[in-house]
């Protein structure tokens, strides 16, 4: 990444900034203390506020129409030109009327609805409705549960023995008309607060209910037939203005992002100044940009500075997934190692394998893949998820989000399923019992073979360290100069080998002490070495973290710990099941409970327990080896077009004489 200083001509700046919105390829800084010295800050003048003002009007205007297809992309050679477009617009109070006309539509057809199903569910009212808007009472329809409502009646006709009922029981409910004395309205109004009853004013209606729902019906559809016609009105409006709303609205969001910037940058009558962060191998392409554009007019110089550059991550396109996971935990600063890539080659085998089991990872795999195309295809219609799910789903996490996490667990379901096979894991259920013993297949028991897993997780654990390590070793010489902090990183490794050689042979062994001593005196020796570069390295202190270079080491059998949790919680509910199924009708539907309950349960778990885990092992027992974070990510300016091309970007027809380039230091320069 290099910061760069770029001085132009004044009447270059909208060129100069088209081009670099459109190459997306400098993050734009405020100028330096030294630069910002020469240059006065640039200001957004009256054609800025032109931009601002055509922008939400153009905004205002597709909002009030309906959206249609946009296919083909138009192109503007300047801001005066998408002003001009945008003045050319003159459908604004005809927008406004039928919009307006629309909304006030939408609004009386929701009342006439709701005043319509009240008619309805209060129909045995069967008197003319004017009776409920006498001047003397005031009345009210409501619901309530039958035990609420007989204190409710109680409570209301202790008031006053004006107060009149009319009762009408219909399943678990009790609706009730109810007219209250106007000098009695305020006390009501107490009680009703305490009362735990659904009540509304009656609305002010004439005719007995045959009559009032026909009238209403009829409101209905002559409010529908004008809603049809303003809707018709701005769909032919949208059909001759629509596809031309949309590229000018995406020009004019990009002429306000260019006028945005001005603060950032300082100018004076004839030239103006900006710095930024370019990717280095950007530059000689922005060079090439600018040199077309402007004619040679404008100049870039790389600058030296002290301040730490932003992070751009760069990871190829099946594996940028897992950069969600990096930003989740905190961006590697700019001469870090990236550790995406082995990220995204590590947690889904540590996913897969401590979920291991077909049944488990090939619903989750469907699962991952509806949500994937759910959330590409929003408008596909109704779900069969629950609203509330969705709602909560969703305030944990965008839908983004859970797309691009989704993507991240289609690996490991696909290992899961995978060792599951090997396993012989469907659901906890065997191949045979699933088949009547007609087929039966395992290459692996993990139960029986509990111990061999152990000692892999151990030295999956020991690889993972050490990995960590030797990227500190590398950030210590390249990224920190420090020769004798990475030799430090190097003692830790020869601790983690030599403990752990260790402890292998003295588990492994059937004669541990015995079988000991060809090994220990080399052991010793690398052990003794460690711990002496470390307190080279450390100081003493650093041997108190001694006991966590093996803690971090064995942290990794979790891996099996919790796929024997899915394993022997799923073998229990399938027992607990299949033992039911054998003890009557009650007991087979109990048992089915139980294994549905079960498992969709063991499922939950196989999602979170593996995906926060696997997570967890690489965050804090790798990432504490080499990774310090607290990057600022790369940002550059500039937005991707959809429905505009680039900029007309070629050099004016008549350009000023070019004076002879001047000799610009890092912080002088010319103006």
């Amino acid at each position: 990444m290099s910061r760069v200083l770029l001085v132009g001509l004044r009447e270059d700046k909208d060129r100069v900034l088209s081009v670099l919105h459109d190459l997306r390829a400098v993050q734009i800084e405020t100028l330096s203390p030294d630069n910002l010295a020469l240059f006065a800050p640039d200001r957004p003048d009256e054609e800025a506020r032109a931009v601002a003002d055509e922008m939400i009007r153009i905004r205002s205007l597709l909002s009030a129409l309906p959206p249609l297809p946009v296919t083909e992309r138009q192109r503007f050679a300047d801001v005066r030109e998408v002003l001009e477009a945008a003045r050319a617009v003159s459908i604004d109070e005809e927008v406004r009327r039928w919009k307006q006309e629309e909304d006030q539509l939408l609004s009386r057809r929701q009342a006439l609805e709701g005043t319509l199903e009240l008619v309805r569910r209060h129909a045995y009212f069967s008197e003319d409705w004017s009776l409920l808007s006498a001047t003397h009472v005031q009345s009210y329809l409501g619901e309530a549960e039958p035990e609420t409502f007989a204190s409710f009646q109680a409570d209301v006709s202790s008031l006053s023995s004006e107060v009149y009922w009319v009762v009408h029981r219909e399943g678990p409910l009790v609706r009730f008309v109810l007219t209250v004395p106007r000098d009695r309205v305020e006390a009501f109004g107490r009680l009703v607060q305490r009362a735990q009853v659904r009540l509304e004013a009656a609305p002010r209606l004439e005719g007995r209910p045959a009559e009032i729902e026909a009238r209403l019906r009829t409101e209905l559809a002559e409010t529908d037939a004008r809603l049809t016609r303003a809707r018709e009105a701005l769909t032919a409006l949208a059909r001759d203005w629509y596809p031309r709303l949309v590229p000018l609205e995406e020009q004019l969001t990009v002429e306000a992002r260019k006028n945005e910037i001005l603060g950032r940058l300082g100018g004076s009558r004839n030239v103006f100044a900006l710095e930024g962060w370019v990717p280095t191998d950007r530059l000689d392409t922005l060079r090439r940009e600018l040199e077309r554009t402007t004619g040679g007019r404008t100049y870039v110089t790389v600058i030296p500075t002290s301040e730490r550059p932003p992070t751009l991550l760069r990871n190829p396109r099946g594996f940028s997934i897992y950069e969600f996971f990096i930003r989740f935990y905190s961006l590697p600063q700019s001469a870090e190692l990236d550790p995406t890539l082995v990220f995204a080659l590590v947690f889904p085998i540590f996913f897969g394998l401590m979920l291991g089991d077909v049944g488990y990872g090939a619903f989750i795999l469907a699962v991952c893949l509806w949500l994937i195309w759910r959330v590409d295809n929003p408008r596909a219609g109704p779900t069969w998820v629950p609203r509330f799910l969705v709602r909560f789903l969703t305030m944990i996490m965008p839908p983004r989000a859970m797309k691009t996490l989704a993507k991240a667990l289609v690996p490991g379901c696909v290992l899961a399923i995978g060792l599951g096979v090997a396993f012989d894991e469907y659901f906890g259920f065997s191949l045979a019992q699933l088949t009547g013993g007609r087929f039966n297949f395992q290459l692996f028991d993990p139960i029986r073979g509990l111990g061999r897993l152990l000692v892999i997780s151990g030295w999956i654990g020991l690889g993972m360290v050490t990995l960590g390590l030797l990227f500190g070793i590398l950030n210590e010489i390249y990224v920190h100069g420090s020769r004798r902090r990475a030799a430090g990183k190097g003692g830790w490794i020869l601790v983690a080998w030599s403990v752990s050689l260790l402890g292998y042979h003295l588990l492994s062994s059937a004669n541990p002490l015995g079988d000991l001593f060809p090994f220990a005196a080399p052991l010793l020796a690398t052990l003794l070495a460690g711990i002496v570069l470390i307190l080279g390295a450390e100081g003493g202190q650093a041997l108190i973290e001694l006991p966590s270079i093996v803690s971090h080491v064995l942290s990794f059998t979790r891996l099996v710990g919790i796929l024997m949790a899915s394993v022997v919680l799923a073998l229990v509910i399938d027992s607990i099941a299949t033992g039911l199924f054998h003890s009557g009708i009650v007991g087979a539907l109990a048992g089915a409970v139980i294994l549905v309950v079960g498992q969709v349960f063991n499922i939950i778990l196989g999602v979170f327990e593996p995906g926060i885990q696997g997570a967890r092992l690489i965050y804090v027992e790798y990432f504490s080896k080499f990774y310090q974070g607290n990057g600022r990510g790369f940002q550059p300016f500039g937005s991707p077009r959809r429905y505009t091309l680039p900029q007309a970007t070629t050099p004016s027809a008549h350009p000023p004489a070019v004076p002879p380039r001047p000799s610009l230091s890092p912080s002088t320069p010319s103006s």
